[in-house]
């Protein structure tokens, strides 16, 4: 007797999971292929290349802080560590996401013409940003070090939070790459949805300094906890807390289940609504 209901779409979508898993593996040669060809167009034509993963990002932690330090009266060079550490995580988590938002549609001609795993689509986007971020941080560090940033073993965390977070995005980032085939004004959409996403995210205020109704929509914000992830080992040098670490990988795993569900349920329709 064949399998029907629940336990049927359970085997299938762990089938289809497990395909799209070996065949990123078959195609890595193509999928590293897809992360070079991300990298150099986004620098393309510029003069200073890759050091803009350096330069763009100071100059937008030093404006804020300056803005910030002097509004409120915040000692600049605490300010300027305390900013560095939630926005790295956030911009790549935003950045991703928003770059996601195209991976199917601004390679349309490949996937109509040959097939290819759908997944690596996304995936090389978000192994470009990661790779970004990774250099941006490296680079930042050094920087942000004579202003009073932790060098502590606690760092050692970091690789850590970088998969986490890198798995949470990921999942983030096969939703809306799918669904944004369907709806093609999601892409405009979403820029704005990241900015409110932002302001409700302890990046540039601690997470504690707030009281009411808004602490309460603010501890349902799944980025608060991998900000801490980035945050204790660099501002406080100290581990993050098991909560932080406990609620980032329960988050990571429940959305990348969700992106992979998305992309299995709808990967047979996607060529044909490109």
């Amino acid at each position: 007797m064949s399998e029907s209901g629940p336990m049927a779409i359970r085997t299938n979508a762990a089938g289809a999971l497990a395909r799209n898993v070996r065949e990123s593996h078959q195609y890595r040669e193509v999928l590293w292929q897809l992360v070079h060809q991300f990298l150099t167009l986004r620098y393309r034509r510029t003069i200073l290349g890759y050091l803009w993963t350096l330069i763009n990002p100071v100059l937008m932690m030093v404006v804020t802080a300056v803005v910030f330090a002097t509004l409120f009266k915040i000692d600049f060079a605490s300010y300027l560590v305390f900013l560095f550490a939630g926005m790295v995580p956030w911009n790549f988590f935003s950045m991703c996401t928003t770059q996601s938002c195209t991976a199917f549609i601004h390679n349309e001609g490949l996937i109509k013409k040959i097939y290819l795993p759908k997944v690596i689509f996304p995936l090389s986007m978000s192994l470009g940003m990661a790779i970004d971020s990774l250099l941006s941080l490296v680079a930042l560090f050094l920087v942000i070090l004579p202003f009073g940033a932790q060098l502590t073993p606690a760092l050692l965390v970091l690789p850590l939070a970088y998969v986490l977070l890198f798995l949470f995005t990921f999942g983030v980032s096969l939703v809306m790459s799918v669904a944004t085939v369907f709806f093609r004004d999601l892409q405009y959409v979403v820029g704005v949805l990241m900015q409110a996403w932002f302001f409700l995210t302890p990046v540039m205020y601690r997470h504690d300094a707030l009281t009411g109704k808004i602490a309460w929509v603010v501890a349902l914000n799944p980025m608060v906890a991998f900000i801490e992830l980035f945050r204790a080992p660099i501002v406080q040098g100290q581990w993050p807390s098991l909560h932080a670490l406990g609620v980032s990988a329960a988050v990571a795993l429940v959305s990348l289940a969700l992106g992979f569900w998305t992309l299995v349920a709808q990967e047979n329709k996607i060529v044909f609504r490109l």
